[in-house]
């Protein structure tokens, strides 16, 4: 179980999608490219699982802006990655790595 301290946000990231044509096509003629389809975005995209207790409080802002559920852009390379107990994949980031949420 995790629980998370201060500022921090838990999200579950989306799976990488095949956006890029090049790549689908590439993938069609039987050439694997060892290419992770988030590098060709700026952000990327998840779900909140977990938002810290002091999160946003230094803009001005209550933390209960952003809940579990949300969808959200953060930007890319942010955070860490984390394991769960049972083995799910997370990655923390701080409140200001969360650039919107997307509905």
């Amino acid at each position: 179980m995790i629980t998370l301290l201060l500022h921090h946000v838990l999200i579950k990231l989306d799976d990488a999608t095949e956006v890029d044509d090049v790549y689908r096509r590439a993938k069609a003629a039987g050439i694997e490219l060892s290419l992770d389809k988030r590098e060709a975005k700026a952000v990327e995209y998840g779900e909140v699982v977990q938002v810290g207790q002091t999160a946003f409080l230094d803009y001005g802002r209550d933390p209960s802006i952003l809940k579990a559920g949300d969808r959200v852009s953060i930007t890319k390379y942010s955070g860490k990655e984390v394991v769960d107990t049972d083995n799910t994949k997370y990655v923390i980031v701080n409140d200001s790595d969360v650039l919107c949420i997307v509905q």
